[in-house]
Order: C-alpha cells, then sequence, then structure tokens
C-alpha cells in the first residue's frame, strides 16, 4: 500500500470510528435542539470541539435547515447514510441507504445569517450582538463554524426567537434578517 493509500485508508478508518462513537450522538442530539457546548458535555466519547463544530454544520446542511442559497421550487436532494444491522448471531454490519431529501418550500420565509462575516470583519459588533442574546442563544450561535459567507437558515422557532431578541436590541439589520428580494444581504 502507498502512503497516499495508506493516509487515505487511516482518514476514512477514522472517520467510520468516529461516526460510530460519536455522529450519531452528536446528529441525534441536534435534532434535539442541543449547541455545541451541550453536546460535548454529554459524549461519552471525548470528542474535540471543532470536531462537533463541524458535524453539527454538516447535519443542519443535509437535513436543509441551513442552506447557501434560497432554495427553489422542487429541489430535492439524496443523502447517503449507513443503517447497522446484525445477524442472526449478532454480527454486526452496515448497509447503505439513499434517502432522498426536499428542501424548503418557495413560498417559506428565510432568514439570512451573516454572523460569519460579522465575526471576521467586526469583532467588536459581533460581541455586542452576542452580548445581546441569552446565553443559550449565544452558545448556539457562537457553536457554529460560520464561514464568511452568507447562508440562509430555516426560521425555526430557536432562529426566531435570536431574530426577534436582535430585532428588540435593534442589531438585526445586516445580521440575521428574512430576506425578501433576491440579491440582497451581506455586503
Amino acid at each position: 500500500m502507498g502512503d497516499m493509500e495508506q493516509t487515505y485508508f487511516q482518514r476514512a478508518l477514522s472517520d467510520f470510528v468516529f461516526d460510530v462513537a460519536s455522529g450519531g450522538a452528536i446528529r441525534h442530539l441536534t435534532d434535539m435542539g442541543y449547541t455545541v457546548r451541550q453536546i460535548q458535555e454529554r459524549l461519552d466519547f471525548p470528542t474535540p470541539y471543532e470536531r462537533i463544530q463541524r458535524t453539527v454544520w454538516k447535519h443542519l446542511t443535509d437535513t436543509g435547515v441551513i442552506f447557501p442559497e434560497k432554495p427553489e421550487q422542487g429541489m430535492t436532494g439524496e443523502k447517503v447514510d449507513y443503517v447497522r444491522e446484525y445477524d442472526s448471531y449478532g454480527r454486526a454490519s452496515f448497509r447503505r441507504v439513499t434517502v432522498r431529501k426536499a428542501t424548503a418550500k418557495p413560498a417559506e420565509p428565510c432568514l439570512l445569517c451573516c454572523f460569519g462575516l460579522l465575526k471576521y470583519r467586526e469583532p467588536g459588533r459581533y460581541k455586542e450582538v452576542l452580548g445581546a442574546l441569552e446565553k443559550v442563544q449565544a452558545e448556539y450561535i457562537e457553536g457554529l463554524p460560520w464561514g464568511v459567507e452568507r447562508v440562509f437558515h430555516r426560521p425555526d422557532r430557536r432562529m426566531l426567537e435570536i431574530y426577534r431578541t436582535l430585532e428588540r436590541a435593534g442589531l438585526s439589520e445586516g445580521v440575521c434578517f428574512f430576506q425578501e428580494p433576491p440579491g440582497g444581504g451581506c455586503r
């Protein structure tokens, strides 16, 4: 086996072990509404904070909670998952399952979030925004690995509460707001 093949194999094995040890629990706790910090505290297997962040972000994008562009009608995607099955002797094996998932409907409003851009361009204002939020709200925002690109967030209960808190504090403009006209947003 060459060095490149060995590296690929070790990375694949590491990802598999991570998914068995922590990945499923992280996705489940994310679905239950836990923040990255709360998830880290609840895991049985010690997992680096950054790895939890990446797993949560990927899960939120895979499930259509966060997406890079406003979705169009009828957009669907496929998600590959692996299901653990046991034979009559109790031996585990994995079966690949492809699940079709639908993204947001076009009538659904989207919150345009620019937290990453704000964090890197205006760190003082970013701290002010986090300070205006309740502790668990700020923990949710700070726990996600926002990039500098703008993203849309499905207006679930948590994000609507964050949006309303920022709006009441007069801090939602350019940070987290409903996207009405196409092309508006973070500049």
